[in-house]
């Protein structure tokens, strides 16, 4: 078997741990070694149809992230091309960033950092807490589910939406119609979302959403900015239809640095880096080399998409 790894997220010592726990198998790096492979390790942006067009062997693909909306699903069925994910990889930093910015807002941290510049010793007043609060999270999957966790220690109320039921740990609450997902959007103190973007997803997030939204509600969304219809959000935030946003994803990404979001002062921006943490790459490893047992057994792949 031959396997061709994308050199991004991994690097040359990470192939080199594979590589030993499954010498048989031809790991190669090089973009000219690449079209006679069985396999595919890289990220989905990478993967366009011109591409794997040249791949005329290939019959798996193990993407390097939980995200797969760039692929054509379409495409891979009618090649008979397996596709798998990532999903467990980034949720815990994921989740931890969504911490990062409640807290900013909360203790005030921006302006504690600005008074530091000053040697000013001044409090600032502090009007929220997580404790006693309830947390709305949209999209109740591995990073809702770390999100939730971490919920229940800071003494949240947490309810969750998803589209099929189950009983999840750590929620108190699971909705998956619109009735229950418009409970979360008014009962909502905080609202996270975690959602994938899809035909179902876009905008889904929408004026009548913001609608129903508290004048205190905190907005996180660490998933994709099209989830959100932005132009409503930025009217929110211009005038004070809610207390801020914290956004790790927006549209387009790159975000224009003429664009409005940038110069409010009730919005926290990070560049798509809610994934950062040291340990990425040994999440990802333990799941490349699970699948890949998987794969090899003839079994299926606990977390295949197509």
């Amino acid at each position: 078997m031959k396997i061709w790894v994308e050199l991004n997220v991994l690097k040359e010592k990470h192939i080199e741990i594979m590589r030993s726990q499954y010498p048989k198998i031809d790991w190669v790096t090089d973009l000219d070694n690449r079209y006679d492979c069985d396999a595919i390790f890289a990220m989905p942006q990478t993967l366009k149809k011109d591409l794997l067009d040249q791949f005329l062997n290939l019959k798996w693909i193990q993407l390097l992230s939980a995200g797969y909306d760039t692929i054509d699903q379409d495409y891979l069925k009618q090649r008979g091309i397996i596709l798998s994910n990532a999903p467990d990889v980034y949720s815990i930093s994921i989740a931890e960033d969504v911490f990062s910015k409640i807290l900013l807002f909360n203790r005030n941290l921006e302006g504690y950092l600005n008074q530091m510049k000053e040697g000013l010793w001044k409090n600032i007043h502090v009007g929220h807490e997580i404790c006693e609060s309830t947390v709305g999270i949209i999209g109740a999957g591995s990073i809702g589910k770390e999100v939730a966790k971490r919920m229940k220690a800071f003494g949240a109320r947490v309810l969750g939406y998803k589209r099929t039921f189950e009983n999840l740990e750590n929620f108190d609450e699971i909705y998956t119609d619109q009735q229950g997902l418009e409970t979360i959007y008014k009962e909502s103190d905080y609202l996270i979302v975690t959602l994938p973007s899809s035909k179902e997803t876009k905008k889904m997030i929408n004026q009548d959403a913001f609608n129903l939204f508290k004048p205190s509600l905190l907005f996180i969304n660490v998933s994709r900015g099209d989830v959100v219809d932005q132009d409503v959000l930025v009217d929110a935030l211009i005038h004070q239809k809610i207390r801020g946003a914290g956004l790790d994803v927006m549209v387009p990404e790159p975000l224009p640095k003429d664009h409005i979001l940038w110069t409010l002062d009730n919005v926290f921006i990070t560049p798509h880096n809610s994934i950062g943490s040291p340990r990425t790459q040994e999440r990802l490893i333990r799941v490349l080399l699970t699948s890949l047992n998987y794969y090899l057994h003839q079994e299926n792949l606990p977390n295949r998409i197509v």
